[in-house]
């Protein structure tokens, strides 16, 4: 059942305008995983940024895993490539009851193409509207700051000073940023 609901949701849903990467370059296909067939190039795409690295921290492993879409509740909004190796080279996750959007991810290799935009509006196009979409962010990191302030979202309350403030001096905090769909 939960399978042919996320293929539903697909279909019905999830209709995201290309967007233009590089001349050589085609856009990927952005949609909804089908867990479980999808779960090992998720977790392949993952595991990319801890190439060479040892993975220690539990947090770190279970992004590696992808633990969390595994569970009820959450989805997962793929970017896969469209010639040869067909890849997954993007994930975000998207926990559909508290509406949080979290581990938007892009492999190095295909960064600044605007596959995170692409992911982005994917989990905008998952959720009904009118609905408020949420999500944590360290200050630090300035492109996915960037991203999402070019994408509507704001920085509510203190976060908005502490936001200011980690621009003017070298401040590293977890940012919460929001945007109203309607």
């Amino acid at each position: 059942m939960t399978i042919l609901l996320r293929i539903l949701i697909t279909t019905a849903f999830l209709s995201v305008p290309s967007f233009s990467l590089t001349s050589t370059q085609t856009s990927p296909e952005i949609r909804i995983a089908v867990i479980p067939e999808d779960l090992p190039d998720i977790q392949d795409c993952r595991r990319s940024a801890y190439k060479n690295k040892k993975v220690l921290l539990n947090s770190a492993i279970s992004f590696c895993n992808a633990d969390q879409i595994q569970r009820e509740g959450y989805l997962c909004v793929i970017a896969r490539e469209r010639t040869s190796p067909f890849r997954v080279i993007g994930t975000a996750d998207l926990n559909t009851r508290t509406k949080v959007v979290n581990n938007v991810y892009v492999r190095e290799e295909v960064r600044k193409q605007g596959i995170g935009r692409l992911l982005m509006e994917g989990v905008e196009d998952a959720l009904e509207k009118p609905t408020t979409l949420k999500l944590t962010v360290y200050s630090s990191n300035t492109p996915a700051v960037n991203l999402y302030k070019k994408l509507g979202f704001t920085t509510p309350g203190i976060y908005g000073g502490l936001s200011a403030l980690s621009s003017a001096i070298s401040f590293n905090f977890l940012l919460e940023m929001e945007k109203e769909l309607v």
